[in-house]
This record gives structure tokens, sequence and C-alpha cells, in this order.
């Protein structure tokens, strides 16, 4: 299945990291043109804290919440999961969580992929938070966090990493004491046999800065960020993004410099009669 491809819109330059690029279209097709445009994820919560950080209240980053690269897991009688990397980055699962979105209901998918993601985040257990990738949440129920707490706590270090202190201090200058934490009601998880998969969506400030784990409108117009980083590690630009078609030459370099040859000998007269059907295959593929 093919999506049309967005060009995402330009939102802000973020000192330290880079452009941020936006689209505001459903889950999977902003999935498919950031990928084309050369953007691999969606922003992490870390990231997006950090440019709310640097661009301020006003900014358009603060005001307005978006998908984030990391993913809630649910499953009957377990605890809540939350993965860096949301098993919904994967196209496929991303369009069918869109379909089943798009019928109001939640994405149910084989517990399989719950109990691979738990065993990670049990491995994790010994990790500092920030170092983690998967991190099993502390209740199955919606809560709020402390402002005061978020160096401390482990949801916000795991999320926010480096950036949780930094954070909890920006939100508390907006008047902000407290983020919720919302998520899917446990009694409809404990009545499902299957995984239930969200996506998480930071709110902006004026909800709190809410970490969204119940949402189910990825078939909805919501915003999708992503982070096109321009310079690498070694300080080298990279070029700028652009949408870009892929396209499967029918013949490589060599084949073609090889054809180029026997043309050359035909407009000089010594054409062999048996390479006569190369050069028509050739053009043949060029149609």
């Amino acid at each position: 299945m093919t999506t049309t491809l967005v060009k995402p819109e330009l939102e802000a330059k973020v000192e330290g990291l880079g452009e941020i690029y936006r689209l505001n279209i459903p889950f999977d097709q902003a999935l498919e043109s950031l990928k084309e445009f050369g953007i691999k994820t969606p922003t992490s919560a870390r990231e997006l804290a950090y440019s709310r950080i640097k661009e301020g209240r006003m900014s358009s980053l603060s005001s307005n919440g978006s998908y984030t690269r990391e993913g809630f897991l649910y499953l009957k009688d377990e605890p809540i999961l939350l993965a860096l990397n949301s098993p919904l980055l994967d196209l496929e699962l991303a369009r069918q969580a869109v379909e089943a979105n798009k019928k109001g209901n939640y994405f149910l998918s084989d517990s399989k992929i719950y109990i691979e993601q738990k065993e990670i985040a049990e491995n994790d257990k010994s990790k500092k938070p920030e170092q983690r990738s998967v991190l099993i949440l502390p209740k199955r129920e919606n809560y709020n966090i402390p402002i005061t707490a978020f160096n401390e706590d482990e949801l916000t270090l795991f999320l926010f990493k480096d950036k949780a202190e930094d954070y909890g201090m920006f939100l508390r200058e907006n008047k902000i004491n407290e983020i919720p934490v919302l998520l899917v009601d446990k009694n409809y998880v404990d009545s499902q046999e299957q995984s239930v998969l969200t996506q998480l969506w930071l709110r902006g400030l004026d909800g709190r800065s809410g970490l969204d784990g119940y949402d189910r409108g990825l078939d909805y117009s919501g915003r999708v960020r992503g982070v096109f980083e321009k310079a690498g590690e070694a300080g080298r630009t990279r070029e700028k993004p652009t949408l870009k078609q892929k396209i499967k030459l029918p013949y490589n370099k060599r084949q073609v410099d090889s054809i180029s040859n026997i043309v050359l000998n035909v407009k000089e007269g010594r054409f062999p009669a048996l390479k006569l059907e190369l050069v028509l295959k050739f053009l043949e593929g060029l149609k």
C-alpha cells in the first residue's frame, strides 16, 4: 500500500537541536512522509521538552501538543509499559492502528509484542531510568507527577532524561505544578485478551504538558513532528531534506558504460551485428 506523501512544514529552528518539521495528517501517513523527507522517527519527548525550553511559552511547540516517538503497551492483569521506540513506529502496525481508531476502537495486537517489551523492561531494571529503553509504570490508573519530583521520578527521567529538571523548572515558571499521566481504563484492558497499543501524545502547556497514553485519535489530522539535525557529530552540514522519489534504473553504471561504447562503435561504423540485440534491449529498458 502506497501512502500519499506530504511535505512537512518547517515549524522552528531550535539551537542545539536542529530544524523541527510538522505534519497535520493521520499518523501512518506522517510516518511515511517523514521518512521520505529524511527524518526516521517522530520527535522524542525529550526533544520536544528541550525545544519548548529553548523557544519559550509563546512558541507553537509549547502551546500545541503532538505525538512523539514513545508508545504505551497494555495487557490484561499486567503492568503498563512505556517504550522509547513505540511498536507503532512500524508502518504496517501504524496503519492497522489508524484503521482501528477510525472506527472509534483501540488498536489490539498480539500479546507477543507486549511480552517481548516486558522482557526488555525487566532486563533494564538495573539501569538508571534515563538509560532504559522500556519502562514499567508504577500504576495502572491515572495519576499526577509533581514538578518537584521531576529529577527523581522514574517516568520523567525516562522520558526527558538530562532535561527532566530543566523542563520541570520551565513548567513551574509557567504555573504548572504537576503533570497528569493519563492511561487507558484498566477495566477495559482487563476485558481484552490481546494487548492494547497507543502512542504517547505530549500535551501542550494548556493541557499541563500531560502524558496522554489513552489517546485513540491516530486517524485524525493530529500533530506529528520530526527533527532534522543539520550537523553530524563531526560538525558536517547535512544536505537539506526534500521529498524524494525512489527511482530504480533498469541498468547499473557498468552496463550503461558498456552500451555507450557499443553506440560509439555504431556511429563510427564498427558495429558488430551480434550486439544489435543488446542495444535494442537497452532502449526498451529506458521506456
